[in-house]
């Protein structure tokens, strides 16, 4: 099966598209701001972002008021647009993808950590049982629009929520890449918007080698995700702040197995990793759910050796919980 390639569009305002034949799935938060264009659509559907968006028991109840509201749409003009971050991204991706076993998708991101990072490659997610993205499909959007007045109008935190994503495509793609980001000290949406060219391309250029997650090519991506996710999915981190964390950890890990270069770091304080990590005290319960745990209770963990040098490996979960309570200063 081939694999569609969205079309990437960089724009300063929100986009004219189809109103009539289009159903927009938007987070709730953008209703004041963005109201004139919104009221655009005659069809739409306002949700509230997060993980409980993505809980599987409440899927049905979206999915009826999703097809009224597209009734009288032919499926050949059907089109689901969603305007929000990441969550509002994976549960619309999702809808897009079996409404009618599969309808138009466009997504417009209002994060720069959906900007970066989740509105590409065609992944899509519900959460079941507690335990993230453990329902999903591979469906890529027809077209991707990265607006500027949207993301630059984000509050700071935003941009600092996005710099885990930033960082881990930094240290997996390595040379150029890497060397810019690693010289920026201090992050505001001029430097996001001025990389975002890039980061895109060079997660799209992982994607586009391993689509589906077949060769192993694109397990790299996880890259800080093993933890990342617990810490998410238990203490209601947000999902770009946790996976910088669990960069962070798989760092310190990769110099104590002798893999990771002794001076490679993230700007980030090792007190703030270790207080969190101790917050939890069944880590093994989550880490048991991960999508890429393998027989033998072995779980596929990715290390950096140097940017743009991965090394991709199993390790027990009984290690990596242990290794967990060590940097958490348990041991």
């Amino acid at each position: 099966m081939s694999f569609k390639k969205s079309q990437l569009h960089f724009s300063n305002s929100l986009p004219k598209v189809d109103f009539k034949n289009q159903i927009l799935v938007y987070d709730q938060i953008l209703s004041n701001k963005y109201s004139s264009w919104i009221k655009k659509f005659p069809r739409r559907y306002s949700v509230s972002s997060g993980e409980n968006l993505k809980d599987l028991k409440h899927f049905s109840s979206h999915l009826d008021t999703i097809l009224k509201i597209s009734e009288g749409i032919p499926k050949d003009t059907m089109q689901i647009v969603v305007f929000g971050g990441g969550s509002v991204g994976d549960f619309g991706g999702f809808v897009a993808s079996i409404l009618k076993r599969g309808v138009g998708l466009i997504h417009i991101p209002s994060t720069w950590l959906s900007a970066i990072d989740s509105s590409h490659g065609g992944k899509t997610a519900l959460n079941c049982a507690q335990f993230k993205n453990q329902i999903g499909t591979f469906y890529p959007a027809d077209k991707v629009y990265l607006v500027k007045s949207v993301l630059s109008a984000l509050p700071s935190e935003r941009v600092f929520e996005a710099l885990g994503e930033v960082y881990k495509i930094g240290l997996i793609s390595g040379g150029g890449l890497w060397k810019n980001i690693s010289q920026i000290k201090v992050w505001d949406e001029r430097q996001l918007w001025k990389l975002l060219p890039s980061l895109v391309q060079a997660k799209l250029k992982i994607v586009n080698k391993d689509p589906y997650e077949k060769k192993g090519l694109r397990h790299v991506l996880n890259l800080g995700h093993t933890v990342g996710h617990v810490l998410e999915s238990a203490s209601g981190l947000p999902h770009g702040y946790a996976v910088l964390l669990g960069t962070l950890f798989a760092l310190n890990w990769g110099k104590k197995r002798g893999i990771t270069q002794p001076r490679l770091t993230l700007p980030l304080d090792q007190w703030i990793l270790s207080n969190e990590l101790a917050e939890i005290n069944n880590p093994g319960v989550y880490l048991s759910q991960d999508k890429k745990i393998s027989a033998h209770s072995q779980i596929r963990y990715i290390f950096v050796k140097s940017p743009g040098k991965i090394v991709v490996t199993k390790v027990k979960i009984s290690e990596l919980v242990t290794e967990w309570k060590r940097q958490a200063l348990r041991v």
